[in-house]
């Protein structure tokens, strides 16, 4: 019987390793390229009454208890009201049916028409010409979030940065079988990109919404039961492109009532990326996909860098540019950004140099030839470098580099450079003095902590994953 060595065994690990984690980040670099990463966002926002709690010096976002006013179909007519949060099978009972009573059935397009059909959509609607609600996404930076993760990658020949939130209908999907079976939305005009779907506090159990794009899936679910964690009444949301499947799952206990807004291009900026509190990072598509690389003990075992040059073009070599980052991050950008830095690895954007034809024109002793292969990245962002080295016969191409106040790092690259900018200029040996410069490309950093052996499967030490300050 053969025995294997433990050189062999350990050739045989690693090499299954490699494998894996090449294997992983190409199934990462796939799914950022296709957009995947940023095809639907959501989140929550606690409600509290302001009255009741003034000194209230939270920074993070809260909002009020919603007021909902409708025309009434009641033999008196006149005004009806509801305020949210309601339990269904309390106080607010009976001002619930009432709601429900004054809506019409929800119908579906199909071919151009408007189609009423129990077997594919059985809910209620009111236009929002009949009822009037004091809930705001704007105010809530909902509409900025949007605007920065999803506007991006939505934009077909409207150059413009920012969104307008139109409130269409509210819905309300009761049990015992409300539902609505999977569908893509028809854009009610061309500068309709997505929809926004608001869940206002309302006891119910069931009708997840689950929105689908290129094979992949995020499920919200908006419901409370005994095992839930919801502790408190929230406001909850989700915003998706319009080209994407979605669908309302049966809803088995209470209503489900929800607010619904179309999703237009409008002008605006926004300044969000790793700091959006309206938003849940664990919601975004690209979440799940690193979470489980990083969960796997094949994945990276003994630590490294992965490296994401920017899709976007920012100017990263200005003042401006330096201090307006990462905040100004965009779309998958920033989404990228956000979902390493929320799985608590060390992120930062660093200039990574241009090195291919400098290196062509310089000549490194064979030994020296390793070391080149790595990847030349600046310390942090900065202006470029003017230099009067390089003039000299023969000189050293590393005495020149060091001016670029870089180190060599091995990265992993999950995508291709883009968007070039000035990095440094340096003199070059020739008949007369001549000058030449370097290139540099905005990359997202990744710091991945070398695998605690020790702990059970292998696992990340996430005692090693820096703190983002």
């Amino acid at each position: 019987m053969a025995h294997v060595s433990d050189s062999e065994s350990a050739s045989s690990t690693d090499s299954h390793n490699d494998w894996y984690t090449e294997q992983v980040t190409h199934e990462l670099m796939m799914f950022i390229a296709a957009k995947s990463a940023t095809f639907t966002c959501g989140g929550a926002i606690p409600i509290k009454d302001i009255e009741q709690d003034p000194m209230n010096l939270s920074s993070d976002p809260v909002a009020s208890p919603v007021a909902l006013r409708w025309d009434s179909a009641d033999s008196n007519g006149g005004i009806a009201k509801l305020v949210f949060p309601i339990d269904a099978t309390g106080d607010g009972k009976d001002g619930l049916l009432k709601l429900i009573s004054d809506t019409q059935p929800a119908s579906f397009g199909y071919k151009g028409e408007h189609v009423q059909d129990e077997s594919y959509r059985k809910a209620s609607k009111m236009d929002r010409s009949s009822f009037s609600v004091d809930f705001c996404p704007y105010e809530l930076g909902i509409v900025d979030t949007i605007t920065q993760m999803l506007l991006p990658n939505a934009r077909r020949g409207y150059d413009t940065h920012g969104v307008k939130a139109e409130l269409y209908k509210m819905n309300v999907y009761s049990a015992p079988s409300g539902f609505f079976k999977a569908h893509v939305d028809t854009p009610r005009s061309d500068t309709q990109f997505g929809s926004l779907v608001v869940s206002l506090p309302c006891y119910h159990q069931g009708g997840q919404l689950v929105v689908r794009h290129a094979k992949h899936s995020v499920t919200f679910d908006w419901g409370r039961s005994e095992l839930s964690n919801k502790t408190e009444p929230l406001i909850q949301w989700a915003a998706f492109y319009s080209d994407c499947e979605h669908e309302v799952l049966e809803v088995t206990e209470g209503h489900r009532v929800t607010l619904t807004y179309n999703l237009y291009y409008a002008l605006g900026v926004g300044d969000l990326a790793g700091n959006s509190p309206v938003m849940d990072v664990k919601m975004l598509p690209l979440y799940k996909k690193v979470q489980e690389a990083l969960d796997s003990p094949n994945f990276m075992p003994n630590g490294g860098y992965l490296g994401i040059y920017c899709e976007h073009a920012y100017a990263h070599s200005t003042a401006e540019g330096i201090n307006a980052l990462p905040g100004i991050l965009k779309g998958s950008d920033m989404a990228v950004f956000a979902v390493f830095q929320a799985l608590h690895l060390k992120v930062a954007i660093r200039p990574v140099f241009d090195l291919d034809d400098f290196e062509l024109g310089m000549n490194y002793d064979d030994e020296d030839s390793e070391p080149r292969q790595w990847d030349l990245i600046g310390m942090n962002l900065s202006q470029p470098c003017f230099t009067d080295r390089g003039g000299g016969d023969g000189e050293d191409p590393e005495y020149i580099l060091a001016e670029a106040n870089g180190e060599r790092l091995q990265i992993c690259w999950l995508t291709q450079p883009k968007n070039p900018s000035l990095g440094m200029v340096h003199l070059t040996y020739g008949n007369q003095p001549e000058i030449d410069a370097l290139y540099t490309h905005a990359a997202i950093i990744v710091t991945v902590p070398k695998r605690n052996s020790s702990k059970a499967g292998g696992e990340v030490d996430m005692a090693a994953r820096p703190d983002i300050d």
